[in-house]
């Protein structure tokens, strides 16, 4: 019976299919906080987008108001996101309030 030493295995793990997808998807709520802070001036506090898996993203809103004003721009949003990171795909937006 053969062992594959760890340090190997460890080097390798993030590259594979999988996880690999995890850390776009880490990597892309990342970049949709920053539009937030960067275009819209809004703190993490009232707007921040808390997950993303499988094509769905999540956003928590303090106010209906703003959930009511990211609708409307949600295509600007998918395409800041596009160029950013052009692998990750947004199927759905769901938008939650606190």
């Amino acid at each position: 019976m053969g062992f594959i030493p760890l340090k190997k295995t460890l080097k390798n793990w993030p590259k594979t299919k999988k996880f690999k997808k995890f850390f776009q998807n880490e990597k892309a709520l990342d970049v949709i906080n920053q539009y937030f802070k960067e275009r819209k001036n809004w703190s993490l506090d009232i707007v921040k987008a808390s997950s993303l898996n499988q094509g769905e993203l999540t956003i928590k809103c303090c106010r209906a108001v703003i959930s009511s004003e990211l609708r409307l721009e949600e295509l600007k949003l998918k395409d800041y996101l596009r160029k950013r990171i052009p692998d990750v795909e947004i199927n759905k937006i769901f938008y939650k309030i606190k």
